[in-house]
């Protein structure tokens, strides 16, 4: 696998129409296979993917299930996608021309049709990237779909695009979503959410009238980096096999003590790697505390995606000189609507749409000496610093 998981696509096929939509499932498998071309790749290979991530990327729990797995290649080949040509015409194909297992190989053989060499290999202009931990843990097709048409126009900042042209291209075949109010209602706004808590954007848009009826959709992006796990280490170094073992089994523990998710090998390790940084020798505990909290919090309705975000914001609170515990994480009860995580107000981020919690001066109290203790380190360090020059 691309060692940076790096997903990179001709911006004609970012724009395709999904005939026959790919599902979540579908969509990671196709994308993890993306993920392995390498640049300087002149014609497809065989992609492998482990049964283990196979079974983790379908989030199946418990032993690998060969005849589900079976069902989904089964599926995933015939899958259409309908590609616009530069000469206004189009280019219809399927997505996976073979797939291949061997028993006993413990791995999966998939080939890309052919037809879509010119979208995925030796692309030099007019193509989009983004790394691939950033859909693993979405779980909507429509947010994927959304994501990497929204990647493709970050950098103007502003999209718009009709409202029959963004059904098509985020697969809403289904009648009922001829109605706008059950698109948007049901698709539209979900995908947004979803984007806005779990990646590294944050999506707004607007609605584009003619008369009284809304015709097209204006997006607004913005990149939201403080919502990805940076890491000082640019490069990739190989890790001894005895830690890749612990990791490992730290991860099976986890999943293990996990209820109703699993976390699969990508997104695990980038999560690692920051919460060792911040926790070192209390990793697995800090991990443990914020799992179980994710468990009894019946609130939190992507696990996933909730420990990635307080992970981020531990990060950089670690950065600015602070520490925190996941310790501090006390299940709410229960309420009949809204987000009702209980949080430290410094877990989130201006950018991530969480509504606010009733007041708790107990944690009120918290922050302020948090806050106190932050601000008399830093009186300290610039005495000290003042006293060497």
């Amino acid at each position: 696998m691309n060692e940076n998981y790096l997903v990179t696509q001709g911006n004609n096929l970012i724009e395709a129409r999904h005939k026959k939509p790919l599902t979540a499932r579908e969509q990671k498998i196709i994308l993890t296979m993306v993920s392995m071309i390498e640049p300087s790749d002149k014609d497809f290979k065989d992609y492998m993917i482990s049964i283990r991530d196979f079974h983790e990327m379908l989030g199946l729990e418990g032993r690998e299930h060969y005849t589900e797995i079976k069902t989904v290649v089964e599926s995933l080949m015939t899958k259409v996608v309908e590609i616009p040509l530069e000469d206004k015409g189009w280019l219809m194909t399927h997505w996976v021309s073979t797939a291949r297992y061997i028993d006993g190989t413990g791995v999966i053989q998939l080939r890309f049709a052919p037809e879509l060499k010119p979208y995925l290999l030796q692309l030099k202009t007019v193509f989009t990237s983004y790394k691939l931990n950033n859909i693993l843990s979405l779980k909507s097709v429509y947010a994927i779909r959304l994501y990497e048409l929204m990647k493709k126009w970050q950098q103007l900042s502003r999209w718009e695009c009709s409202i029959d042209s963004l059904r098509g291209k985020l697969g809403a075949s289904n009648k009922s979503y001829n109605l706008y109010g059950n698109f948007k209602n049901k698709i539209l706004i979900p995908a947004i959410k979803e984007l806005n808590e779990q990646t590294d954007l944050f999506i707004q848009f607007t609605e584009v009238k003619k008369g009284r009826k809304v015709d097209a959709i204006e997006f607004i992006i913005r990149r939201a980096p403080e919502k990805e796990i940076q890491l000082p280490n640019t490069e990739k170094q190989p890790e001894p096999t005895e830690e890749l073992n612990k990791k490992d089994e730290l991860r099976t523990r986890l999943n293990e003590l996990a209820n109703g998710y699993q976390f699969d090998t990508i997104f695990f390790t980038q999560l690692h790697q920051g919460a060792s940084l911040i926790w070192k020798d209390d990793t697995e505990k800090e991990l443990e505390l914020l799992v179980r909290y994710v468990n009894e919090e019946k609130t939190v309705k992507n696990p996933l995606g909730f420990i990635k975000s307080k992970i981020t914001s531990a990060w950089e609170i670690y950065e600015a000189g602070g520490r925190i515990t996941f310790a501090d994480l006390q299940p709410a009860e229960a309420r009949t609507t809204g987000r009702t995580e209980m949080l430290p107000e410094w877990f989130t981020t201006k950018d991530e749409p969480y509504e606010s919690a009733e007041t708790n001066p107990e944690l009120e109290e918290l922050k302020a000496e948090t806050l106190r203790q932050l601000a008399k380190k830093k009186e300290d360090f610039a005495r000290k610093k003042n006293l060497k020059t």
